[in-house]
């Protein structure tokens, strides 16, 4: 008996591929949407603005993007830049503009959604914000005491130039806004140790160290966890038992660990490039349809499990193309929701999917037709591998039902096959459905039979049949039913408790030979099928001799 078999290698691998190719397409997102931000073909939302300023402090949405590169990139001097430093209190002029830098692009990641979809790409700004036309709102920072909006500002610049800075008034709260926001001390002290200045996929280094030992400390907390619930939920040795503890200590382990890292990244902070990956739920996705596809494999194995059981044996045969169906659509779905997520429109793909499909549905029209046959088949069960069945003139046994026809071996041992939209909409008549098989001969006697001898031979068929250990002994009727040309007829109806046929034939020859001894014991004979002329002796006169 064959048991679901969860291959975690390829597993692994596919998801090894997704993720490198998702990574990839994060990281350059990033920059792909600023430089379709700087297109106003694209965005069809302003006129086109010409960059003067050598950082593109142009426009708000140019000079917060700027801010953010020069920030992932720890180059804080040129984050600086974009700070407006002029009459800055006198508690906030204690700190460089590198370190004030440094703190707001704390403050951003701890607290504050980065979205520059919203700001400005016109060197003017906003019209309608309710702000004076020199400010722009960057965004709100959630506090303990209130929500602040920082905001950005246009100041004078090179050459008698306008240049967005983030304005000097959110530049005075950010030490407050840090000091908020700064973390417990035991992550000080591990990020204090860490190497500075470095980053993965805009994830420094400390944050990955922290999200690394929380992970090692979940993984086997949470692989005892599975291990213990499959003992509780299934019998171990049960073919379902492996499969079920796979689908418990390996995709539903990785989920929930995956759901408490992202938790606790989020707490920890992301930069513009990480969110961008957060955001698009990458990894997330990657585990969801791992755990869908172990379900599937799972609800098909119990399936077959379930068909072994009611002696079903070919009806699994569905399982396999079913199943990859439904990984197939859940895959599908996942791309679509991964890319809906990342930013991009998927409304021409839908569009171009669903024109791809009716075109896929009308080449694949005959196969389709057969597959939803071969379902049909095995959900009603008309037939099954081994009975006995005719469809028209065809008449044999049941070999093979497949996904796009049933093979039915004939009495004559050749092989005939029906596409199964065929079988599915048409009348086929199965033999070995029966739970009786009907018995029904035709016996004639000869003329000279009298009618002694036809009481008997009655009453002698039918006590043998009713005696036999095979026959349904209240179906007996055995009834002498008409005169022909060359014989008086005898009707048998006798039901025979068989569905094979092989033992049917068995009992029917059990039958016969008591039905030739019954008319050989009561002296009579079996019409020959041709006219008997009987002579009978007379005197001269024409009369009957006495």
């Amino acid at each position: 008996m064959q048991t679901l078999n969860i291959t975690s290698t390829n597993y692994i691998k596919t998801c090894l591929i997704l993720l490198l190719a998702v990574f990839t397409a994060d990281v350059i997102m990033p920059q792909v949407v600023l430089a379709e931000s700087n297109t106003d073909a694209a965005s069809g939302l302003s006129t086109e603005v010409e960059f003067k300023d050598n950082l593109g402090r142009d426009t708000p949405q140019s000079s917060f993007e700027g801010f953010l590169e020069a920030s992932e990139k720890f180059d804080y001097s040129t984050a600086a830049k974009f700070l407006d430093l002029r009459n800055l209190p006198h508690a906030t002029r204690k700190f460089s503009g590198e370190e004030l830098a440094r703190q707001l692009d704390f403050v951003i990641q701890r607290g504050m959604e980065i979205n520059t979809e919203h700001l400005s790409r016109k060197s003017s700004g906003q019209v309608v914000d309710n702000l004076p036309e020199y400010r722009d709102e960057l965004g709100t920072v959630v506090s303990d005491k209130e929500e602040l909006t920082l905001l950005l500002q246009r100041v004078p610049g090179e050459n008698n130039s306008l240049i967005w800075k983030v304005s000097n008034v959110s530049v005075a709260k950010i030490p407050e806004l840090y000091e908020h926001f700064s973390y417990p001390d035991w992550v000080e002290n591990i990020r204090e140790k860490a190497p500075k200045d470095i980053s993965f996929l805009g994830v420094e280094v400390f944050k990955w160290m922290i999200l690394l030992a929380v992970a090692l400390i979940l993984i086997p907390v949470f692989w005892l966890l599975g291990f213990a619930i499959s003992w509780l939920i299934s019998k171990p040795g049960t073919p379902l038992h492996i499969p079920i503890r796979k689908l418990l200590t390996r995709p539903l382990n990785f989920l929930a660990i995956s759901i408490i890292l992202a938790i606790l990244l989020k707490e920890l902070g992301l930069g513009a490039t990480a969110q961008a990956i957060f955001e698009a739920k990458t990894l997330i996705t990657i585990i969801i349809v791992w755990l869908a596809f172990s379900v599937i494999d799972l609800v098909r194995a119990r399936r077959r499990e379930s068909f072994l059981a009611q002696g079903r044996s070919d009806a699994h045969i569905l399982g396999r193309p079913m199943a990859n169906a439904l990984k197939l659509f859940t895959l599908l779905i996942a791309v679509l929701v991964w890319l809906s997520n990342s930013g991009l429109d998927i409304t021409t793909l839908l569009a171009g999917l669903g024109v791809g499909g009716i075109a896929l549905a009308l080449a694949l029209q005959k196969p389709i037709e057969d597959l939803l046959g071969a379902v049909s088949i095995y959900s009603q069960q008309p037939i099954k591998t081994g009975d006995l069945c005719k469809y028209e003139n065809t008449f044999g046994k049941v070999e093979e039902i497949g996904l796009r026809t049933t093979r039915i071996r004939t009495l004559d041992n050749t092989l005939v096959s029906i596409p199964n939209c065929i079988i599915a909409h048409g009348m086929i008549e199965n033999f070995s459905s029966r739970e009786e098989m009907l018995y029904h001969p035709e016996i004639a006697l000869r003329y000279d039979t009298s009618s002694e001898q036809m009481q008997t031979v009655i009453d002698h068929i039918s006590s043998m049949a009713k005696a036999h250990e095979k026959v349904t002994a209240g179906t007996v009727r055995v009834i002498f039913t008409e005169f022909t040309s060359s014989a008086m007829v005898i009707k048998a109806r006798i039901y025979i408790n068989e569905s094979d046929f092989s033992n049917y034939l068995a009992v029917v020859g059990d039958l016969n030979m008591g039905i030739m001894q019954a008319v050989q014991s009561a002296g009579t004979n079996f019409a020959q099928g041709a006219t008997t002329v009987i002579l009978e002796p007379t005197d001269v006169a024409g009369q009957k001799a006495t």
